[in-house]
């Protein structure tokens, strides 16, 4: 399984018993995180320690991650893609805390979730969802070339809200086309 992944300025690593701390403070107690999330925020200092344990343990047999920035180690997003059809990857959660957005970490994770799911896991497709409102997770997946595919409403488990989702995806051959730079963005998500 591939416990690291390493970008220019972030790595994608399995969690540390010590990174509550710094969950906590960049994730998951941020509200500008987790209106964006499905997952419930954690608020407290003992609710991390074992949110945090929960992670370790889910990542040994998943393709999740804590994102890290390479520089202090500090862990400050997470992000997950599952199989959910033999070759059929999804994103299953990414976010970057506040403090850190707007300084290209998303695109950097993506991109480093995208070359794990075609370069090493042989993916036939990718896809990614949002909530309609995130702007800028509609942005990011324009800037991959994702195309729009459908849109699907959901209940988030722990408040109830009715979310709309739009859901778009990447092909194979259009990840590679764009890799190459033999096309220019595939559509808008």
């Amino acid at each position: 399984m591939y416990e690291t992944l390493e970008g220019s300025a972030i790595r994608l690593r399995k969690a540390k018993d010590g990174d509550f701390e710094s969950m906590l403070r960049h994730v998951w107690s941020d509200p500008d995180v987790y209106r964006w999330m499905l997952y419930q925020p954690t608020l407290t200092r003992e609710d991390a320690i074992a949110r945090c344990q929960r992670s370790i343990q889910y990542q040994k047999d998943h393709f999740a991650y804590f994102v890290a920035l390479k520089e202090t180690d500090e862990a400050i997003g997470l992000c997950a893609i599952r199989e959910w059809e033999p070759g059929r990857f999804e994103e299953s959660g990414i976010c970057i805390g506040t403090a850190y957005q707007g300084r290209g970490f998303g695109k950097e994770l993506l991109g480093l979730l995208l070359d794990l799911a075609f370069q090493k896991l042989d993916a036939k497709d990718f896809r990614y969802g949002y909530f309609r409102e995130n702007v800028r997770s509609g942005r990011l997946a324009e800037h991959f070339g994702f195309r729009f595919d459908r849109t699907y409403e959901m209940v988030r488990p722990w408040d109830g809200r009715l979310k709309t989702i739009d859901s778009c995806i990447l092909s194979r051959e259009d990840y590679f086309r764009r890799r190459q730079g033999l096309s220019s963005p595939a559509g808008r998500a």
